[in-house]
């Protein structure tokens, strides 16, 4: 009779823990599926952060799932592309891409976003490779003390709407910088030239032998110093956005002048912050140094924050 009894209750506990055991299964299949369902809709919503996290408790549901593996790497990958394009790292963002666009059995939502964004981002490349060659033709021909057609290689790319986009900031900003530096050129160029006509006039009242003389002085002075009459005339008549008249004021820091010797300093240390100190002027550097004194930042921090 006592056998009976435990062979009934065993069997009664096998059913039990069979019943349970397929009922936590069942439970955890459900799960798993609502995990992956809803991964799927915030990656339609564009929603990456939590699509990632019902990718990974669908993992969590099923370990070692393939599927919910494959669809949370590259998402992941994804996402990895799109703060490379934020932080203008194109080749990266390029790089990420393509391996979503050839990931097999993931999710044809990013494998199509991932396919338009190579499109995109070959064209950015291909802008960035245009726009930086004028830039270096402008940084050169500025090298050249040849302002004016320095502004007018600058102006291909201020014309250019798409010079504008974000994806262009750094160059942009660097163009801007060079404009200012013309622009400065240009005023420096006008003025020595005036002095020069001046002093000449001026000699000239003394003695003629001593006016050719002085003459002849001036006129090589000003050759050395100043541009082509083309250029000359370009300087005097650029009506760009940014033209530079520098005044006494500009050049001080706490009312006293800003020496060379503290504009060579501060370039090196601009540089040295990542800045791009080769293409601005000495007026430029002044105004860094009056803007971080104003701002009650180092030279550095300023750098870093507001030019590069």
């Amino acid at each position: 009779m006592k056998k009976w009894v435990w062979v009934v209750a065993t069997i009664v506990v096998a059913l039990l823990i069979g019943g349970y055991a397929y009922s936590n299964h069942h439970a955890t299949a459900k799960e798993y599926q609502a995990a992956m369902t809803n991964g799927r809709t915030a990656l339609k919503n564009k929603d990456y952060t939590q699509a990632e996290s019902y990718f990974q408790n669908a993992l969590k549901r099923r370990l070692n799932d393939r599927t919910a593996q494959t669809y949370l790497t590259q998402t992941q990958r994804f996402v990895s592309g799109e703060n490379a394009m934020d932080a203008r790292k194109f080749g990266h963002a390029q790089a990420r891409y393509q391996t979503v666009k050839t990931t097999k059995n993931g999710s044809t939502v990013l494998v199509n976003r991932a396919t338009k964004r190579l499109k995109q981002v070959k064209v950015i490349r291909a802008n960035v490779a245009q726009f930086k060659q004028l830039l270096s033709k402008a940084q050169d021909q500025n090298q050249a003390l040849n302002y004016g057609t320095s502004n007018t290689t600058l102006d291909e790319l201020f014309n250019n709407s798409k010079f504008q986009q974000v994806y262009y900031k750094n160059l942009y900003a660097q163009a801007l910088a060079l404009r200012k530096a013309n622009n400065a050129g240009q005023t420096s160029v006008v003025t020595n030239s005036s002095s020069a006509a001046t002093s000449t006039t001026g000699s000239g009242t003394t003695t003629s032998s001593s006016s050719a003389t002085t003459g002849t002085t001036s006129n090589s002075s000003s050759n050395g110093a100043s541009l082509t009459s083309s250029e000359s005339a370009a300087a005097q008549n650029y009506q760009g956005s940014n033209e530079y008249t520098v005044t006494k004021k500009q050049k001080e820091l706490n009312g006293k002048v800003i020496t060379a010797g503290q504009i060579s300093s501060a370039r090196q240390t601009i540089n040295a912050a990542g800045g791009q100190a080769d293409a601005m002027s000495d007026q430029d550097v002044r105004v860094a140094l009056q803007q971080a004194n104003k701002k009650g930042l180092s030279l550095t921090k300023y750098t870093q924050q507001y030019l590069k």
